[in-house]
């Protein structure tokens, strides 16, 4: 039976559709695979500019076939992909799991049999090029300067009844946050929902701070910024403090920190993403780091060691307990450990790292480790 793998949706919102046709459209139009042959079926708007740059190999105008002997006055982009669709003797679509349940039922009632795909919908997305991978390394460039800005404002801040000041202010994380947000889009990118979390806040991971900075409370600042030209992400997360450190934080941050390079090294082509999670597990439980729950909420490492990172800022392969397929030459991973204690406050440490064919991983983001700003 004739299959085409079929996408509908706009590339800004879509990974797969991006990574597939090369170009940002936002409004939602069908893109799909036949005889091995990325196709688009776009409107007056988008088609000239696709023809000129993207992956698109074969166009189809909706204009002019809307308005072609045979078919329909007003007939919506689905019967008219069912007639191209029908012509090249297709029978079977292969849908993605996030493919909208409108089209999907459209399609089915022109006579296809559509089946979803659970799980990835290009697994190939998941081994990097080397344009790719500089991609990352770019927008890393963008997260690093964050860091930088960031170091830059403790460092000029002032301390005030257990209370940071920034040029006569209370420091905020809405300020932080907001300072590194704009940095990058002056470098050319999108860092939405940028965590600057401190003290008991930033023990639930995905928090993303609010509220006045104490002095000699953990920061946990996590940047993941989307290139607007190319729409890769890079994924960084680095842990201050203003002040003093207690002996209980030096001893959290000094081990996420033996996690976090113990986990680069054990990463590789041919282990399993759940491998590389048990070692990091076994170093804070070695270390009397347990992860349970107190009074309905979890402490310890609470979350897995990485994830996949390309045009997504979590993507296939997963460094977690439930990921049991072997990594492979061309990935790339975040390597995040993070410890997370009320009363202590929390510590995560992120890097991304490319698996190479020689073996190993090689490092794709760069800033310092140091921790405690005078």
């Amino acid at each position: 039976m004739k299959t085409a793998k079929v996408l509908y949706g706009g590339s800004g919102d879509s990974a797969d559709i991006l990574w597939l046709t090369g170009i940002k459209i936002h409004d939602p139009f069908y893109s799909f695979i036949v005889d091995g042959k990325v196709c688009a079926l776009l409107n007056a708007l988008e088609i000239g500019r696709a023809r000129k740059n993207s992956k698109i190999e074969v166009f189809y105008d909706l204009n002019s076939i809307s308005g072609s002997a045979g078919v329909k006055k007003n007939q919506c982009a689905s019967e008219i992909l069912a007639g191209i669709l029908k012509k090249a003797r297709v029978k079977l679509l292969e849908v993605p799991s996030d493919f909208p349940a409108l089209e999907f039922l459209r399609l089915k009632n022109l006579g296809f049999q559509v089946e979803v795909v659970d799980g990835e919908f290009f697994p190939e997305r998941a081994v990097k090029n080397r344009c790719e991978v500089s991609e990352i390394i770019k927008a890393n460039t963008v997260a690093a300067a964050g860091f930088a800005l960031v170091q830059q404002i403790l460092e000029s801040s002032k301390i005030e009844k257990g209370i940071l000041f920034f040029e006569g202010k209370p420091l905020t994380s809405e300020f932080l946050r907001s300072e590194i947000e704009k940095l990058s889009s002056a470098m050319g990118a999108c860092a939405e929902n940028t965590i600057a979390a401190a003290g008991d806040l930033a023990c639930d991971p995905h928090e993303v701070g609010r509220g006045k900075i104490r002095a000699d409370s953990l920061i946990v600042v996590d940047i993941f910024p989307r290139l607007v030209s190319s729409g890769y992400f890079g994924d960084m997360t680095r842990t201050f403090l203003k002040g003093t450190p207690s002996e209980s934080q030096v001893s959290l941050v000094e081990t996420v920190m033996l996690a976090h390079d113990e986990a680069i090294k054990k990463v590789r082509s041919g282990i399993t993403g759940s491998e590389v999670h048990a070692a990091v597990e076994e170093i804070f439980e070695d270390s009397g780091y347990r992860t349970y729950c107190r009074k309905g909420a979890w402490e310890g490492f609470i979350h897995s060691t990485g994830h996949g990172l390309g045009l997504d800022v979590h993507e296939f392969p997963s460094l977690s307990p439930r990921c049991n397929r072997n990594l492979e030459a061309g990935n790339v991973v975040t390597i995040e450990p993070g410890l997370y204690y009320r009363g202590v406050g929390a510590c995560r440490i992120e890097d991304n790292v490319l698996i190479r064919k020689s073996g190993g991983a090689k490092i794709l983001s760069e800033y310092h480790y140091e921790w405690v700003v005078d």
